[in-house]
């Protein structure tokens, strides 16, 4: 059996598991986070001031944090100077359409631009 037909298999057959999709969409957010992050060449540190957190926070939710709320979600889209977008869809027919979506279909958060450097005082954008 090849790798990747292997690999297919597996993911449809936890298609229906309540646990694994779950855990796919706070896999993705965070994943979106930490690449708006990139994009705004921002700190764990940074983040955190801008939510008036701890740094530990911000560590513990782009670990995965199980217990992430609509409300922290928003929280730190709003922080990356992003729009926090929730949407419900029909399942894909298969994981293979599922894996080969655009990051736009499958994300649950987009950042529209990068913000401008200089808002936060860095001076290039």
């Amino acid at each position: 059996m090849k790798a990747g037909t292997w690999f297919t298999d597996k993911l449809n057959e936890f298609e229906s598991d309540q646990e694994f999709r779950t855990e796919k969409v706070i896999i993705d957010f965070t994943e979106k986070v930490v690449a708006a992050m990139r994009e705004r060449d921002m700190s764990r540190v940074e983040l955190a001031l801008r939510l008036g957190v701890s740094k530990a926070f911000v560590t513990k939710l782009l670990n995965g944090n199980p217990n992430l709320t609509i409300r922290t979600m928003v929280s730190l889209a709003a922080a990356l100077e992003c729009e926090l977008l929730v949407d419900i869809q029909p399942r894909a027919k298969s994981s293979h359409d599922r894996l080969h979506k655009t990051n736009r279909e499958t994300g649950v958060a987009y950042c529209h631009e990068p913000a401008a450097a200089e808002a936060y005082g860095k001076g290039k954008k």
